[in-house]
Parts: structure tokens; sequence; C-alpha cells
């Protein structure tokens, strides 16, 4: 259990998503009187008694009350607002930057990157729960950090998945630090790719010699946030530390060794993923062959390059969750050697698709690619202009595009990988990856 910590009242809870509410609730549970919500949108239910609430596009005014405001990861704190309530002497947290003051950061695992964060952090879950040491995992993985941290005993790890937006603003750095794949991702809030790598590196530029980093080496942005602070470095890549090819990674010196393909996961990408959490669990003192034991069962999580259903000599795959052109690009990878159909596309983060074009152009086993969402007319002209794919069709929803993919892919295989967040026509990638399994899911058998 943690302690109720001591902020000044007012306090404002910026943005009211699930962790905004987990805030509140938190607040309310420890006794806090003086409460403002502050959020764009109008929540659908109403705030509890005695609790404010500041709504629309003005709503971070309400931070003229505040002494305490305890931001959501959505809301990005460099505003001019936040900057006149910081000089007014306010006081600015987040749920992450709470657990690392109340839990204390020698307890902390903490893992970041552009592509990888849940797999990895799954997977080092479940190494940890092999080798018998007490954790609980949390963060952008779905459980928000204060929620674990309340029920955390003395004993436990807490280990977190944090994107940029989480760390963009904490002080402190973990004990144990994995930094996977970092190109660049979320344009439309950050200001600039080296911004995007300067929040991700609050995760290792505070860590000191006893603490320690396993990073990904062969990407410059994963290089970069690796290379801060001081603690001890173990490097993931073709020459790293923990050793990586396309067929296997390994740990000579710790007597670790394990090919993807004894594994029920799919892609080179994975094996990355793979072998930063494995080195993390060699450190924290789980046994190589446990370390193994634990990847061997690990299955996929959902919606990443899931298997669906195979009808005839068609499967389905159900990648949702590779929203960046990078992910969808080594989902298509994975599927080497068969016909693929590809269904890319939806919402605009800005994202640059010239190189996933160039990519996919030398994948020949893309026979067809169905664009659908925001970002389908621009991901065209960049396929068109390097041959890929045949004649990618533009489609107005989930079931044309499948439609489409299915006269032209008879046997190989059908991927949902869009390269693109969902919003319009989907609430978020869970949405959409459900909304392709149950289309898929309703085909006739053959």
């Amino acid at each position: 259990m943690i302690k109720r910590p001591d902020w000044i009242e007012p306090i404002a809870v910026l943005g009211y998503g699930a962790e905004g509410q987990s805030t509140l609730g938190h607040l309310l549970r420890w006794g806090f009187k003086a409460i403002a919500v502050l959020d764009k949108v109008v929540p659908p239910k109403p705030l509890p008694s005695g609790v404010k609430g500041h709504f629309g596009a003005d709503y971070l005014l309400g931070l003229g009350e505040a002494k305490t405001a305890i931001r959501s990861p959505g809301v990005r704190p460099l505003q001019v607002e936040i900057d006149e309530f910081l000089a007014r002497g306010g006081f600015l947290t987040s749920q992450t930057e709470a657990v690392f003051a109340l839990v204390g950061w020698e307890r902390i695992i903490g893992v970041t990157g552009t592509l990888g964060k849940g797999t990895c952090c799954s997977l080092l879950s479940a190494m940890l729960v092999r080798g018998g040491i007490p954790h609980r995992l949390a963060g952008n993985i779905g459980l928000p950090p204060l929620d674990a941290a309340a029920e955390l005993q003395k004993k436990e790890w807490l280990l977190l998945e944090l994107s940029s937006f989480q760390l963009s603003t904490l002080g402190k750095s973990p004990r144990a630090a994995i930094v996977l794949k970092t190109t660049v991702e979320h344009l439309d809030w950050h200001a600039s790719r080296d911004e995007y790598r300067e929040h991700k590196s609050q995760l290792t530029r505070h860590q000191s010699p006893g603490d320690f980093c396993v990073y990904y080496a062969d990407a410059e942005g994963s290089a970069f946030i690796g290379a801060q602070g001081d603690g001890r470095k173990i490097s993931v890549g073709r020459n790293g530390t923990v050793r990586l090819n396309d067929v296997e990674a390994s740990w000579p010196e710790r007597g670790f060794n394990l090919k993807l393909r004894e594994t029920r996961l799919l892609g080179t990408f994975n094996l990355e993923n793979l072998a930063a959490a494995a080195a993390a669990a060699l450190e924290l003192g789980v046994s190589p062959e446990t370390v193994c034991a634990a990847a061997r069962d690990f299955a996929p999580l959902e919606h990443r390059l899931e298997f669906v259903r195979r009808i005839g000599e068609v499967s389905y795959y159900n990648d949702s969750y590779a929203t960046r052109p990078e992910a969808a690009l080594g989902a298509v990878r994975a599927l080497r050697g068969a016909p693929l159909g590809l269904i890319l596309g939806g919402s605009e983060k800005f994202a640059d698709f010239s190189e996933l074009a160039a990519g996919l152009a030398a994948e020949g086993q893309l026979l067809a690619v169905a664009l659908i969402g925001q970002t389908a007319s621009r991901l065209k002209a960049d396929l068109e202009t390097t041959g890929t794919g045949g004649a990618p069709r533009i489609c107005g929803s989930l079931e044309e595009a499948l439609g489409f993919l299915r006269s032209e892919i008879r046997c190989g295989s059908i991927l949902l990988s869009p390269a693109c967040a969902s919003f319009g026509l989907f609430a978020n990638y869970r949405e959409r990856g459900l909304a392709f399994k149950r289309l898929v899911m309703a085909l006739p058998a053959l």
C-alpha cells in the first residue's frame, strides 16, 4: 500500500480518460476535498459530488484555482496555460511521477520504445512469473500506474510500460530500463523527432551506476536514449551484448540462446522484443532455462500479428495494433513465402509513408493492397510511386477492403496491419481489430 501524498489543494485533474478517472478515484479515497476535473470533452456521466468540472476548448483556464495539477498522458505539458500555472508556483505531476515518488525508483522496471512495448512487457512478465520474481504490470499497457502501486507488496517490482507522454516530465529513472526500437511517433503531439526522443530519454537520463539499461543498438533513436545516464548498458543487436540475427538471439556469456522458430511469435521484430525481455529477466535473476521456457510458451497478444482463422488456402491475421509504418512493414516481412493481401490506412498522424512504400515495394509476396480511412489517398499516392502491390484500391469500409482482398488472394494470407491509428472509422485499435475478427469469423467455410 502507498501512503497519501502531500499534495496541496485545490487539485486539478488534467484529462478525464481512463487514467484521469483513476486519479480522481485515488484522490477521493485519500480524502482530498478541493478537486476539479479539466478536459476538452464533457464526460458522459456526472462528476462525483463536490468535484468541480471545467470542460471545453478553454478547459485549462481551470488551472487558475489550482495549487497541484495531475496530468494525464494525453495532455501536452508544454502549453501556455501550464507554463503560467508553474510560474505562479503550481506543482505539476502525473500518475507516473507520483508512483516513482511514492513507490521508489529502485523498485521500478520501465519499458519504452516506438515499437513492441506491450509484447516486451508481457514477455518479461511471463519470464518473471516463471522465475518466481513477484511483480505487477501496469502503465500504458492498460492498468493505470497508481492502481497497481496501491496493491504493491514490499518485495514486488512494478513493471511499467511507458509512452513518451508518460515520460515527458519525469525527473527520475527506474532501477531497470528497457529501450526498444525507437523511430518517431506522435508528431501530432510532439513538436519534433528530437523532442520525442528527449522525452523518452527521461527513462535513462537519471540512472546511477547501480542501475541497468537494456537497449536496442541497431536503431539511432534507441541508441541515443540508451546512451543517456550512468546505468550499466546492455545492448541488443547484431553486434550487441545480446546478439541477434534473423533467426535467433543469444547471450553466450550468460548461457542464453533461443531460436524464433522455437516460439509462437512471428517476425524478426518480435525476436528483438524477446531478446530485450530476456536480457532484463536474466539481469533480475531468472535462469536462462526458465527464460527460454517462458518464451516458448508465450502466446502473441491480441491484435499483434494475431492468427484469426484459415479458410481454404487463405490465413487471416489481425495486426490492428500496428499503428506505425515500421510495425506494418515488419508484419508484412514476417509473412514472406506466400501471396499476401494487406489492409492499410486509418486516421492522420502525419507519419511519413515514403519508407513504408519503398519497403513494401521490395516484398514480392504483396499482391494487393486495400486502403481505408483518412490516410488512404496519401498512401495510394506513395504506393503508386513505388509500384507496390499491384493497383492499391481505396475502400469505404473495412468490410469492403476485406471483400476486395478476398477476390484477389486465393491462397496465402490476408493481413490487417494499418500503419495508422483508427480514429474516424473506429474508437481505437482494439475496436478495429475486433471488427476485423468478426468479419473474418462470419465468412463461410469452404
